[in-house]
């Protein structure tokens, strides 16, 4: 129990300890380019019980990992032209925790590179080359929610590596293997968006992964995205497709999400929903929400979400999951405190019988 109250008020701390503003890290010259320096730093307490077990971490939060990168911003000829190198700090995080871990707290790779990218933007749209996003890449994510922070339609972040029990023993099937939201990722990639036409933008990518060692596959995607707001409404939309060349080996899958709120009253809605062809998984996700002005801190936000898989591991299998989210902004300080509680269950093969997985996130991210 001591341990469990020490790792709870550790984020909680870092409210008392940050200083009142970030400083403003943009610099530029004569020409004026400029040159923008950034990060956040996301640590959260993690509670997992698999059914029998308790587990508690200290470590980084996968729902949006801590991270430093800088901003090139100039001009070339008549366009806009930026570089961005982004990284993350290599902390252990939600995602890789488990019953059998034991990887050090810190420990940077090569796939901890974000970003390392050129983007040149004018009338004909926006060209990007480099590692960074694939065109589908948060295509299933769009959340206006406001807590994305303690969970969104992402739920392996939360604790992806955890394995369910079958009875008292560990099984081969772990959160990440089967709920999934079928999102793009980044990639070392060639990417096009068009300009926008009345809210909607079309972008399209091919690339490749050049951060893992074993992955000689070949990623190509497209994706839709529309955004509208007026007094009363904001929405913001986006669906996508892939395809996964593997040596000949072609894996596909769709994918779209939309985020409405009623803007007088903070009330909002978001929806996701996925497929992988050759009825290898889908699911569907629907988180609704509130947000809007409790405190004089900031911005409150609170949610609750269902998700609803099936196929995923294995044929016929069923994954379900429900959760409740909370984030406090405190404006001035550039700070969010955040927390998470959910339920996963998992059924495939006869005569398994999985127990439920239940996780906490209590945390807070600072950007500068």
């Amino acid at each position: 129990m001591r341990l469990k109250c020490a790792l709870i008020t550790l984020p909680l701390m870092a409210v008392l300890t940050l200083p009142a503003h970030a400083a403003d890290l943009t610099f530029s010259n004569a020409a004026g380019t400029t040159v923008t320096f950034y990060g956040q730093v996301n640590l959260t307490y993690q509670g997992v019980d698999d059914g029998r077990d308790t587990y508690d971490s200290f470590v980084d939060n996968s729902n949006s990992t801590s991270r430093v990168g800088f901003w090139i911003d100039g001009k070339l000829f008549d366009n806009r032209f930026r570089f961005n190198l982004e990284t993350g700090l290599g902390i252990k995080n939600t995602a890789e925790t488990s019953q059998t871990e034991d990887a050090n707290w810190i420990d940077w790779q090569r796939t901890d590179i974000r970003k390392l990218e050129v983007v040149s933007s004018g009338n004909f749209g926006a060209i990007w080359l480099g590692q960074g996003s694939m065109a589908t890449d948060g295509a299933a994510e769009v959340d206006n929610s406001g807590t994305s922070l303690a969970g969104y339609s992402n739920l392996a972040d939360t604790a992806g590596g955890f394995f369910f029990r079958d009875r008292e023993a560990l099984s081969d099937v772990t959160i990440g293997g089967v709920f999934r939201n079928l999102d793009g990722s980044r990639r070392f990639r060639l990417r096009y968006d068009t300009p926008e036409f009345s809210g909607f933008t079309i972008s399209a990518a091919a690339g490749t992964d050049v951060l893992s060692e074993d992955d000689d596959a070949t990623y190509y995607d497209a994706a839709l995205r529309y955004g509208h707001e007026n007094d009363t409404f904001a929405l913001d939309a986006a669906m996508g497709y892939s395809w996964k060349d593997d040596d000949g080996e072609m894996t596909e899958q769709a994918l779209a999400s939309a985020s409405a709120t009623h803007l007088p009253s903070g009330l909002n809605l978001t929806l996701a929903m996925g497929e992988q062809m050759s009825d290898e998984g889908q699911y569907l996700y629907a988180k609704v929400g509130w947000r809007g002005d409790l405190v004089p801190v900031g911005e409150t936000a609170i949610a609750a979400d269902i998700y609803d898989g099936s196929d995923f591991g294995t044929a016929g299998s069923e994954s379900g999951s429900w959760g409740v989210t909370a984030v406090q902004q405190f404006a001035d300080i550039g700070l969010e405190a955040f927390l998470g509680y959910r339920v996963y269950d998992h059924d495939d093969v006869p005569g398994a019988d999985y127990e439920d997985i239940s996780t906490v996130l209590v945390g807070a991210r600072w950007k500068f």
